[in-house]
């Protein structure tokens, strides 16, 4: 029995099954996930810009990674735009929701281009309140 729950586990886990509210979760490009029992969808689409600057390297400016993350409750859809600073998060509202985007990996190297799928955004979702 414990064996067909862990089976069941991880294919939810596979297939971006549900969050809580206040923990932490990772998405990656393309990737979706529900919470409030599947009320709230979220779905990481895109960083159609990543000027952070890369590790090891002195800037005159940090920089920052465009997120762009499809928010879907109800009949209501919008796509919110996160500004994402190496080592730190943005927060942006959508209905009763507060959506933080809290990091963004992999961390921008010199001479290294970072592969589409290769980015994972981390989230974290709370309710305002009313």
């Amino acid at each position: 029995m414990a064996k067909i729950f862990l089976i069941f586990s991880l294919l939810a886990a596979l297939a971006g099954g549900a969050q809580a509210l206040g923990e932490a979760f990772s998405l990656r490009v393309g990737e979706a996930s529900s919470l409030e029992d599947g009320e709230l969808r979220l779905r990481f689409l895109a960083v159609p810009r990543d000027s952070r600057c890369p590790r090891g390297t002195n800037c005159l400016v940090a920089g920052e990674a465009h997120v762009v993350v499809q928010v879907e409750l109800g009949s209501q859809r919008a796509e919110l735009l996160f500004k994402v600073p190496p080592d730190g998060g943005d927060t942006q509202s959508f209905d009763r929701f507060r959506i933080t985007v809290t990091a963004l990996e992999p961390q921008t190297e010199a001479e290294r281009r970072i592969e589409t799928s290769d980015y994972v955004a981390t989230l974290k979702v709370s309710s305002e309140a009313p």
